[in-house]
């Protein structure tokens, strides 16, 4: 402990000097309106009497998300909590604000996470007195992680994942990381690759069990958006897509065009603030395009879905699922929402992020495709209904054969916190 608290004071000045390098650059480039909250917050100030717990009768989970993703998967696990516990869920990104604040309900709150920084780490704690910090994935801050376990609040890691690049890096620091994951109490990994590198860190064996990846447990709402139903046939849908990959896509649906001249493409940036930038392509390039937000999508070839929180969805209106970040080395986004619609999926090459895309390749229930021949696969799968209907089945069936983390994971939580109980029974 002596080593690990010497590194943490090297830590500690580093992290000092460099904040105050990038403080002023990341307040001036939030809205105006945002600044002295995320400014306040981010050193502690949060507001006294967030949730109900002033009569101390109901215990609070603090649950930490960093963005869009890790908010998206928490939204089961906290609507199975709320029945018996107050919820604060801190995020690091305005965007995972945004989404936190459409699911959560009045009674619960949504703040920034602060700064590793001790005293606004403990400023946090001492106005909204947790009996449990939960961590979505693998967000470790160490000043974080040592200041919630000295005042004897639980830690406890889910849906955590560790990519190969982030394990080689985590190595190098090994004895730091060892320190950093004695301070929690249980990690539900997503996968037993998953759960050997945290082991192979420091994470003690018994602290650790596989439970799945939440995102397979996301269920998308029962209705496909009524707006869809006005698309031209065949549809295209690429989600969650990067700097890069629209050229890509652009440029096969100019082949598709020529076979199916009645075809639509959706375009889902991955992050909201791309969505000027991939508008001034589509401008740039003569599309035919409408933006969902403008409300007129009716005959238009290219749909630019500049909204948040309805990608899966509209995945169900799809005759072919692009999944992005995968033609480019991204990692890859989650596959599993458009196989929740039975849908066929094209994947690039990277998707280090999803071990199970090679499982899903292998049952035939998606298609590995490069940028030089997307053209030709799409074209394949759109001009063989059968082809594309049997995709799908596999891919739904591949879906449900990998859910059920959100069981898992509140039977973990049930069991070793016996002051929560979460809702199980659905």
């Amino acid at each position: 402990m002596r080593r690990f608290n010497l590194l943490l004071m090297v830590y500690n000045l580093l992290y000092i000097f460099s904040l105050t390098l990038v403080l002023p650059v990341h307040l001036l480039k939030r809205p105006s309106h945002l600044r002295g909250r995320w400014l306040k917050e981010r050193f502690g100030f949060v507001p006294l009497g967030l949730t109900r717990k002033g009569d101390g009768k109901r215990p609070a989970i603090w649950i930490h998300a960093v963005s869009v993703g890790e908010a998206m998967a928490a939204r089961p696990l906290i609507e199975r909590l709320r029945a018996g516990a107050d919820i604060i869920v801190s995020t690091v990104t305005d965007t995972g604000q945004k989404v936190v604040r459409d699911f959560i309900t009045d009674d619960e709150a949504c703040i920034y996470v602060p700064f590793d920084s001790p005293s606004a780490i403990k400023k946090t704690t001492g106005r909204i007195r947790p009996d449990m910090f939960v961590i979505m994935e693998t967000e470790l801050w160490p000043n974080l992680l040592k200041t919630i376990k000295s005042e004897g609040i639980p830690i406890l890691i889910v849906n955590g994942r560790i990519s190969d690049g982030s394990f080689s890096g985590y190595r190098k620091i090994g004895f730091f990381m060892k320190g950093m994951l004695g301070m929690v109490d249980f990690f539900c990994m997503q996968t037993i690759r998953d759960a050997e590198k945290i082991m192979a860190l420091g994470a003690p064996e018994e602290k650790v069990r596989v439970t799945g990846n939440l995102k397979f447990d996301i269920t998308p709402p029962a209705d496909i958006p009524a707006w869809c139903k006005e698309l031209g046939r065949p549809v295209i849908v690429a989600g969650s897509t990067h700097e890069g990959e629209e050229e890509i896509i652009l440029h096969a649906f100019d082949g598709i065009k020529r076979t199916f001249s009645g075809a639509t493409l959706v375009i889902a940036p991955r992050h909201p603030e791309r969505f000027a930038a991939v508008e001034r392509l589509l401008r740039e390039r003569g599309a035919g395009f409408a933006k969902k937000s403008d409300g007129f999508v009716r005959g238009k070839d290219i749909v630019l879905l500049d909204t948040i929180g309805e990608l899966s969805s509209v995945y169900g209106c799809a005759d072919v699922c692009i999944i992005g970040g995968s033609l480019i080395p991204k990692g890859g986004h989650n596959l599993f929402e458009p196989a929740y619609w039975a849908k066929p999926v094209v994947c690039g090459p990277h998707m280090e992020n999803f071990p199970l895309a090679r499982e899903f390749f292998k049952q035939g229930a998606a298609v590995e495709a490069g940028a030089e021949d997307i053209d030709r696969v799409l074209q394949d799968i759109l001009s063989d209904p059968v082809r594309a209907k049997e995709m799908g089945r596999r891919a739904r069936d591949l879906y449900f054969k990998n859910s059920g983390a959100l069981l898992k994971t509140l039977e973990v939580i049930g069991s070793l916190f016996k002051n929560i109980q979460p809702d199980i029974t659905r």
